[in-house]
């Protein structure tokens, strides 16, 4: 007797609770995505995995940071958890050339020549050295960017 009432009381916990969702985001990209209903609050379990830009309090973009599984809960105006979207994260299949060298791997863009990319799960020395070339390009862009103002 006691099995059926904590076997009713679970599932009337679980008929309360936010619904959850599961979604597939590809690293280094943006996905818009439209809630039914407006949000007030948005968490997100591990922003090292993937985030959100808020557009408005019905549509949010999603943005795969690294590969992995994380959760983004949505709450209403009451502070209610309404959903839960549990967003799995992946590298880009298609383009891409992984190169393994025993423990060393080192990944590669290859959409129209093969360019080393910095991609988490890289070797420590291929990662780094490709980051710091784009930190570099990066800044020559804001440079050039703030002389133009």
């Amino acid at each position: 007797m006691r099995t059926v009432i904590a076997t009713i009381l679970a599932f009337i916990g679980l008929s309360n609770a936010a619904a959850a969702e599961q979604l597939w985001l590809t690293m280094d990209q943006v996905r818009p995505y439209k809630l039914e209903n407006p949000a007030q609050s948005i968490v997100v379990g591990n922003p090292a995995i993937a985030d959100v830009t808020v557009q408005d309090n019905k549509n949010l973009l999603l943005f795969g940071k690294a590969p992995g599984l994380t959760n983004i809960y949505i709450f209403d105006e009451a502070g209610e958890p309404v959903q839960n979207l549990m967003v799995r994260v992946r590298t880009m299949g298609s383009g891409m050339l992984t190169l393994n060298r025993g423990v060393h791997r080192t990944t590669y863009n290859c959409t129209t020549n093969c360019e080393a990319t910095a991609t988490v799960g890289d070797g420590q020395d291929g990662f780094a050295t490709v980051a710091n070339q784009v930190a570099a390009k990066l800044g020559q862009a804001q440079a050039a960017a703030t002389e133009d103002e």
